[in-house]
C-alpha cells in the first residue's frame, strides 16, 4: 500500500436517480502499452473517459478479453516509468437510494483513499467506517482512508435532508 496513490471520488447525484459520478486518479506502473482499467472491473461505468494527466490528452479504451484496457501514447518499458491517469464516468447503482427520507450509499470500495460527496442539502447521519466528515463548496463529504491489509471494504453511509 506504500505505493498506492489511488484516489477515488464518488460524487452522488440525487438519490432518486441512483447515479454516481466517479472520478479516479492513479499512477499505473505496469509494463506495456495497454494496461487494464481496474476500476471498471468493480464499478461498471458508463460514459467512460480516460485522461493522461502528464499530457492532458484523452486516451482511447478498448475491450481485451473481459477487461477494458487503455491505450497509452508512451508504453511503459522501465521500472522508473509510470502513467498518471484519471478515469471518469457514471455509475448506476441501485444500492444508492432513498427510502423513508433516508439517503443510503452502500458499496464496497477499493483502494487507499475514497471520498463520498453527498448531494447538496444532505447531512451525514451515520458512517459504517471511520472517516473524516467535512464540507466542500457547501456539500458534505466523507473521506475514508483504508489502513487495513485488504484492498476493499464495505461502506454504508446514511444521510438526511438538512432542516
Amino acid at each position: 500500500m506504500f505505493f498506492d496513490d489511488v484516489k477515488t471520488l464518488y460524487d452522488l447525484d440525487a438519490p432518486e436517480t441512483h447515479a454516481i459520478k466517479v472520478e479516479q486518479v492513479y499512477s499505473d506502473f505496469r509494463k506495456g502499452a495497454t494496461p487494464p482499467v481496474d476500476l471498471l472491473g468493480y464499478a461498471p461505468l458508463r460514459d467512460v473517459a480516460v485522461i493522461d494527466l502528464d499530457t492532458a490528452r484523452p486516451l482511447s479504451t478498448a475491450k481485451s478479453g473481459g477487461a477494458t484496457i487503455v491505450k497509452l501514447e508512451v508504453p511503459i518499458t522501465e521500472d522508473k516509468q509510470s502513467a498518471h491517469l484519471k478515469v471518469t464516468g457514471v455509475l448506476d447503482d441501485a444500492a444508492y437510494k432513498i427510502a423513508n427520507g433516508v439517503l443510503t450509499f452502500d458499496r464496497t470500495v477499493k483502494g487507499l483513499r475514497n471520498t463520498i460527496l453527498l448531494p447538496a442539502g444532505w447531512e451525514v447521519a451515520s458512517v459504517s467506517q471511520s472517516g473524516t466528515v467535512g464540507v466542500y463548496q457547501g456539500r458534505v463529504f466523507v473521506a475514508l482512508v483504508n489502513l487495513n491489509a485488504e484492498n476493499s471494504y464495505r461502506v454504508v453511509i446514511t444521510a438526511r435532508k438538512k432542516s
